[in-house]
This record gives structure tokens, sequence and C-alpha cells, in this order.
């Protein structure tokens, strides 16, 4: 069946692919990721995989691939997720490709028009669970001049040192691949949701973002020595 159309805006659309059979769609989303991400092409097949079962398939997680149109041509996608036990969203691959990264919807340029759409996604889904409100977008953001870009944009840059994960190509078991995996620099910024009015962070929120990340989504174990050193990097 076709894809659910989150947004139409302007010439551009959303589509939610997790779930959907829409096979094309899905290939047109893993070929721009391939294409724009080529240093995790070994990640592919795991999302290929992913995109067969439905949003909730893990449990207190909503996750969400979308593949972004423009005139109906594929242009971007995003992939992220609503972690409901840490009332926050965690944001994943975000890439546009790069003849329509000026392109500007709802007189925002593609990009930002569709962080802010993810985060009206995380806060549409605590809404529809009942949930208190979700406290906003955790966002790893690999460069300081992006950092820079996002802030100017509503990001807050989170006062911790992160590093992200990154895992080489599937093993047989888990701690084959935990003994494998390296790690690589990052900022932590964070979209704050306006409704849930929160006026401060705490290192106990902050906590909880980096755990989300990192032992929610990655699945390092707590007491993982790269854990630890990040959690205690908080300056709170």
């Amino acid at each position: 069946m076709p894809a659910r159309l989150v947004i139409q805006k302007d010439n551009a659309a959303i589509y939610e692919l997790l779930g959907s059979g829409d096979e094309q769609r899905v290939e047109s989303m893993l070929g721009l990721y391939q294409s724009l991400f080529p240093q995790y092409q070994h990640y592919v097949q795991r999302m290929r995989r992913r995109a067969r079962f439905g949003n909730e398939h893990r449990e207190n997680n909503i996750v969400h691939y979308w593949l972004i149109e423009i005139d109906g041509k594929p242009a971007g996608l995003r992939t992220f997720r609503y972690v409901r036990h840490r009332h926050c969203g965690l944001a994943h691959a975000l890439a546009i490709h790069p003849d329509f990264r000026e392109v500007l919807v709802d007189n925002k340029k593609l990009s930002v028009f569709i962080i802010y759409e993810c985060l009206h996604q995380i806060i549409r889904d605590a809404k529809e669970n009942g949930d208190p409100p979700v406290l906003g977008m955790v966002n790893e953001v690999e460069t300081s001049r992006l950092m820079e870009h996002y802030q100017r944009n509503g990001l807050i840059q989170l006062p911790l040192k992160y590093v992200e994960p990154i895992f080489a190509p599937e093993s047989i078991n888990r701690e084959d691949e935990l003994a494998k995996v390296r790690f690589s620099p990052m900022h932590m910024g964070f979209l704050p949701n306006p409704e849930a009015k929160v006026e401060a962070y705490t290192r106990e929120m902050i906590t909880d973002f980096v755990l989300a990340f990192l032992v929610d989504h990655y699945g390092l174990p707590e007491t993982h020595p790269v854990v630890l050193e990040t959690l205690n990097s908080i300056k709170i």
C-alpha cells in the first residue's frame, strides 16, 4: 500500500514509510541514504529490515522513517523516534539531496522545515499515547559549524562531552559488535517543545537524553565506560 502522507506544504510532501510496504519509496529513501551517508552504508540492510515493521515494533519507542518529496521527486530523508519513558525524541539521520537544499517550504529552508515537523510529530505521539508533554527533540550534531547553524534555528547546545557510537557491519553476536564499536565526537543539541515550558535543563534531564541515545537506541550497557564518561561530563 502507498506510504501515509504526513503533511503536504507548498510543493513538499512528507511520507511515513514504516510498515507501509511502499517498496518504491523505501528504496528511494535508502538510495538517498547510501549516496549522502557513504560512511554508514553498512546500516542500509538493517534499515531495510526495519522498514517492514510498524512504528511501535519496539516497546516504549515510536520510530519514524520519512521520505521527503519535492514536486513528486525524492529530495530528502529523516529518521527519528520518540522514547516514551525518557519524554524526548531522538533525531537520527537527516539528509537533503544537493539539488533541493535551497528549497523553501513555509518560508523556511527545507532542512529547517523538516526539523520542526519532527518536533510536531513527537508532540503528537506523546499526546496520542496520553503521555506527559514531551520535552523536545535531542540531536547528534557532527560539526561546530552545523551546530551554529542549528542554534540560529532554535536548537540549544547541551553542556556535555558526547560521542556517537559507530558500529561495524553486523556480527553474529552482540558482544562482538560491542567490542568493535568506535566512537566519533559529536555535539548534542536540543530543540525544546514550547508547550513543555521548560525554563532550565537539569542534570537529570540531560542524563535521560544521554541514556536515551547511548543505552536505549545504540544498546550500550549503562555501565559501559563511554556511557559513564559522558554522564560525568555534564556541566550542570
